[in-house]
């Protein structure tokens, strides 16, 4: 047997091709969830300390240019490396063996953090769920256990088809993405095309008692752009949107043809930049700048405490189509499940990259013979999500509980963009880098660990708005030290039972 394979579990992964162009974009613009943002942001700017200048339009603008130096990493990084576990591969061999248990610490609360997040966003579909039923006409009320119950159930069926087949887990992503995009697309369009005084007569069905349009526009006396303002909102999108270009990375080895894997990250960053960006400018024309920003900050109005105003909502009952607010109302429900059907497939590829290596026991990269897809990894997916959403929905109430372990994650794109500059001056036999690509590779990765390490002042000096409490540090930082345990314990055993020392992995790119 070739060296190059002997410490993996076998000489290919067995994971077949079946991501074609679309696919691949999709699981990026799924993994950027801009109709979770959308419907979201009211929840972070009640928690600001001040919203005087908060335009969201700018604050998008500003994010974005923030998350380019990680587009070109990642589309540079995906061209050379294209292996299951995407950046996973990328840090380990650029830390190598000797930091392959930083390596491991590092993934491990990454992926402990990214299952933080579906189990955020389970809740999420189920309380969005709650919000759009009254106004279709239909009295319910979701109790805790309700919209635990029924997070916990969207997430079970999508990995229950992951497992059935990876192209239906595929195709189901890209179906509900789809879906998303065209009824986001259509929300733009009405909110832009509705004239302004029956928008205003609208929206008034969405207020609780004692307010008005010109109550709540009223209420807010500030400038229309701040700076400062915008640098206090960049963790929101940090949350959401600009820095989550993992997924197609992610699944690189399973993505047909040079273009979608060349282009899926480039492609879906734009998408998400103008959608997400002309949401926001859709929302201040046709209800004021002023009116959005006091509405959406008002726990009493935005959804958080009492009201039904965000940008979902509103763009079901401002046409007064009963065809459209449903289509509309669905599709936002419908991002929701597009984030939980990308995540069943991305965090697998990690759990199962860490088996190839030998670090993760090698039932996780077991494939299925009936099935073809790695069916325990999928099951150790859902045990470990159902648990986060249980203890964020009883133990905190709220969906924003788990907001503070983003940090790990923004820590982890830090030291990739690190390890891009390592990869720049390393030299493996098995491939080849330009020199073109070594100088790109090591100015944007300096670049993408300096927006990272700002991006994480911001969220520990402001806890209180960024979810720091000691459920979510506990989890990342508990997931850290687990990782770095069971790299420790895996080497340890490998070396004693089988004579394979593990870390040599970290010294050679993976099969595919």
């Amino acid at each position: 047997m070739d060296r190059e394979y002997q410490v993996f579990v076998r000489e290919s992964t067995g994971l077949v091709k079946e991501a074609g162009f679309w696919d691949a974009v999709s699981i990026n613009i799924a993994n950027m969830s801009i109709g979770a943002a959308l419907a979201s942001i009211g929840f972070t700017l009640a928690a600001l300390p001040t919203v005087a200048g908060a335009n969201l339009v700018y604050a998008s603008l500003i994010a974005a240019l923030f998350a380019i130096p990680q587009v070109i990493v990642y589309s540079t990084l995906i061209r050379y490396i294209p292996r299951v576990g995407g950046d996973y591969v990328w840090l380990g061999r650029a830390l190598g063996p000797r930091l392959a248990w930083l390596t491991n610490g590092l993934i491990f609360g990454f992926i402990i953090e990214s299952l933080a997040y579906y189990a955020l966003i389970a809740l999420a579909a189920a309380s969005q769920l709650g919000l759009i039923l009254p106004i279709l006409g239909i009295n319910a009320s979701l109790s805790t256990i309700e919209e635990v119950a029924l997070g916990i159930g969207f997430f079970a069926v999508i990995v229950l088809t992951n497992i059935l087949s990876t192209k239906y887990g595929i195709k189901l992503m890209t179906a509900l993405t789809a879906l998303s995009l065209l009824g986001l697309i259509v929300a733009i369009i009405v909110l832009f095309t509705t004239p302004k005084a029956q928008a205003i007569s609208a929206i008034s069905s969405l207020l609780p008692a004692g307010y008005t349009y010109s109550k709540i526009a009223g209420s807010y006396t500030g400038p229309y752009f701040s700076m400062n303002t915008m640098l206090m909102l960049l963790p929101f999108f940090a949350i959401y949107v600009y820095p989550w270009l993992n997924a197609g990375p992610a699944i690189a080895s399973e993505i047909r043809g040079r273009n979608a894997l060349h282009w899926n990250i480039p492609i879906a960053f734009l998408f998400s930049l103008l959608f997400l960006t002309l949401g926001f400018e859709a929302l201040y024309y046709s209800l004021g700048f002023n009116f959005v920003t006091a509405a959406l900050s008002n726990p009493n109005v935005n959804g958080l405490v009492g009201g039904y105003v965000n940008f979902w909502t509103i763009a079901m009952v401002i046409p007064h189509n009963t065809l459209l607010s449903w289509f509309i109302g669905i599709s936002s429900v419908a991002w929701y499940l597009a984030v939980l059907a990308y995540g069943a497939i991305v965090v697998v590829r990690y759990w199962f990259a860490l088996a190839f290596d030998r670090v993760w026991p090698s039932l996780f990269a077991y494939l299925s013979p009936r099935f073809g897809t790695p069916i325990y990894a999928h099951l150790f997916d859902l045990v470990i999500t159902a648990a986060l959403v249980a203890a964020a929905g009883f133990l905190y109430s709220t969906f924003t509980a788990l907001y503070g372990a983003v940090v790990e994650a923004i820590i982890y794109y830090m030291v990739v963009g690190i390890a891009a500059i390592i990869i720049a001056t390393l030299r493996y036999a098995s491939f080849s880098i330009s020199n073109r690509s070594r100088i790109i590779l090591t100015i944007f990765g300096a670049l993408m660990a300096g927006v990272m390490a700002y991006l994480t002042y911001e969220f520990l000096a402001y806890p209180q708005i960024w979810g720091g409490n000691w459920l979510a540090y506990g989890v990342e930082l508990s997931a850290v030290a687990l990782g770095m345990i069971v790299y420790l314990v895996s080497r340890h055993v490998n070396l004693r039972r089988y004579g394979i020392d593990i870390s040599v992995a970290y010294a050679e790119i993976p099969p595919e």
